[in-house]
């Protein structure tokens, strides 16, 4: 049975950020923005890359994440 995606999951949290933010956001700042933790915050962006909904680009060492 698939989760369905609530109006404050994790995955919502961290799009409405990423909507917000012109520039990308790596999982640090993420983490730090949404409040939730960094497994959580890892998790969610896995899932949003596997429905095509963010992308990332690295930069040195730490990827930055945009919607898509």
């Amino acid at each position: 049975m698939e989760k369905k995606e609530t109006s404050n999951s994790p995955e919502k949290k961290i799009l409405r950020i990423l909507r917000n933010s012109g520039e990308g956001r790596t999982i640090t700042e993420l983490t730090e923005i949404s409040q939730l933790s960094r497994s959580t915050v890892r998790t969610a962006l896995a899932r949003l890359e596997g429905a095509q909904k963010t992308v990332f680009r690295p930069i040195g060492m730490a990827k930055v994440y945009f919607q898509k």
